[in-house]
């Protein structure tokens, strides 16, 4: 919902395609284990199934979005390889297979680096609201028989709002049966998660319960819709109004799109358009382009007749086609098998709350619960981050019977585990600017993600939440002091010299990935994959993960 300038659209039969229709992203391809023949006289082929088998099982994981699970069983894959004797390099199929799983391991984690290290915004979707042409509707005579059972639909249908049966009106309907068919459908049937909802919001506010298919003309009920003009939401509300009538929005919580609380604060705002202007038509259009507007074109043209006012230059294309627009979704909706459509409605889904505090990653909490982090980002579309908010107490939602388990597992968590992404501990003298420079971010982005004013100087073992902007610089760069929970987590194992085992090497200043490698009889190439490095960079004070030779 936006006031003033809000860009609202009403598409025609001219419309090629309908914008609101939004891509996939693009999902680059993950090298996938090959399936060996497993045969008992051929103990090297039963090797590469053991390490492939742990390797397929991480991949499953990790499209999950349970990190530690996959890395679990991406250090068990590489244990097969580097706990037989000689080493992986020993035999060449063994070091074919080795490789191939090294470089598969390495694309998911820069894959994960590339998510955001939790931090990247949650994707937003065109809004239905700004695919509509701004042709002139009702250009077209309408027929007879649409015309009959519209008053037909609405006779049997009684919508408790005025409907007005008049041409645009009806042009809307046809729009509606025809170049926006598989749009509304899909509108209709993403509807039922939240339209029972807002009857209940409407009815407790006094508000016709038939408005609630405001929402479906401007987002399709798209809790993530972003429009043009900033509006956010199933509503649709631009920052200010949002604010106005009580949705919180920082940098990691946007309340636009939370449903249930847009709808309180939709049914407040339509409530109190109506008290201002004591007219349904009107309250709409003041949704639309803002009671300003309104009200001026009321003054200017001394009519409180929104038709009337629609001849005039009162308004704008948008705002004189937006009310025959919901008055068409409003009859369709509510009669859709006289128009031909079959509903399937979605159901709301079944959810638990867990009050989580500070910041934890989503793919954490999945991981707790068992869950897909995709099905905990859909419960929470109003968290803009793939993290529940720092400094502060969060209610999130988790699928129905999880909440008991995903509480229990993030209260017995060690803290360093809460979260997959950046920290870091000031150092005496720092400041937010040379915080931001040493890992590629902005000020404002720390200050923010931190609740911290741009200005504010650091004390000493602060901690803070890094927001990186480019995974991939964050990949190559390991300052000091960074909470790091990309690298394996193998155990050492007592065994013979010629097997290898994990140890952590603390790097010293002058070191480099070349001498690490030649000191531990490995190569820079492992030592990348094992820490997930994308270069060369390392700084004195972090640590590496190294497979080694008990002799070396």
């Amino acid at each position: 919902m936006r006031e003033g300038g809000k860009r609202i659209l009403v598409a025609t039969a001219g419309l090629a395609a309908f914008a609101c229709a939004h891509s996939a992203p693009s999902v680059k391809p993950v090298l996938q284990p090959a399936a060996p023949k497993v045969t008992e006289a051929d103990p090297i082929v039963r090797l590469i199934a053991m390490a492939d088998a742990h390797l397929a099982r991480g991949l499953a994981e990790g499209r999950a979005g349970h990190l530690n699970q996959a890395r679990g069983e991406f250090d068990k894959a590489l244990e097969v390889y580097l706990t037989v004797p000689g080493g992986a390099r020993a035999n060449p199929r063994i070091a074919n297979a080795y490789q191939r799983t090294l470089e598969t391991i390495q694309l998911h984690e820069f894959e994960a680096l590339a998510a955001g290290d939790g931090f990247i915004e949650t994707p937003s979707e065109p809004a239905s609201i700004d695919a509509v042409s701004e042709i002139p509707l009702g250009e077209a005579e309408p027929t007879e028989e649409s015309r009959r059972v519209a008053e037909e639909a609405v006779k049997e249908e009684a919508p408790d709002v005025p409907i007005l049966l008049n041409d645009q009106v009806l042009a809307c309907i046809d729009l509606y049966q025809g170049p926006l068919r598989d749009w509304f459908g899909e509108a209709l049937n993403r509807g039922g998660r939240y339209l029972p909802h807002i009857r209940e919001v409407f009815a407790a506010e006094g508000i016709p319960q038939d408005l609630a298919y405001v929402a479906l003309v401007e987002s399709a009920f798209k809790t993530g819709a972003l429009s043009r003009a900033k509006a956010k939401g199933v509503w649709q509300f631009i920052s200010a109004t949002g604010k106005r009538f009580g949705l919180a929005q920082d940098w990691w919580v946007d309340e636009r799109s939370d449903p249930e609380k847009a709808t309180r604060a939709a049914a407040s705002y339509l409530k109190q358009l109506h008290q201002m202007f004591q007219d349904w038509n009107l309250a709409l259009a003041a949704y639309n382009a803002g009671e300003g507007k309104v009200q001026r074109g009321i003054n200017r043209y001394g009519t409180s007749d929104f038709w009337e006012l629609a001849k005039t230059r009162a308004f704008k294309r948008e705002t004189k086609n937006y009310v025959p627009m919901i008055h068409a979704a409003i009859v369709v909706a509510k009669a859709p098998e006289r128009y031909g459509f079959t509903v399937d409605p979605q159901a709301a889904p079944a959810y638990d709350m867990v009050a989580v505090d500070g910041a934890v990653d989503l793919r954490v909490v999945a991981e707790c619960g068992e869950n897909q982090v995709a099905d905990i980002r859909e419960l929470n579309p109003e968290l803009r981050r793939l993290a529940t908010p720092a400094k502060r107490s969060f209610a999130l939602k988790v699928p129905a019977g999880a909440g008991d388990r995903i509480a229990a597992c993030l209260a017995s968590l060690p803290v360093e585990k809460r979260v997959t992404f950046r920290t870091h501990l000031v150092a005496r003298g720092e400041t937010l600017s040379s915080v931001a420079r040493l890992y590629g971010s902005r000020v404002k982005d720390i200050a923010e993600a931190n609740g911290l004013s741009p200005k504010r100087r650091l004390s000493r073992g602060t901690e803070l939440i890094i927001p990186v902007r480019d995974a991939g610089r964050a990949a190559t760069s390991a300052p000091r002091q960074v909470r790091n929970t990309v690298e394996p987590k193998l155990e050492p194992r007592a065994s013979g010299a010629s097997e290898r085992v994990r140890i952590s090497y603390t790097i010293k200043a002058g070191d480099t990935l070349a001498t690490i490698a030649s000191r531990y009889n490995t190569t820079v190439r492992e030592l990348q994959a094992w820490n997930s490095l994308r270069g060369s960079r390392i700084a004195a004070g972090n640590t590496l993960t190294v497979y080694t030779r008990r002799a070396d």
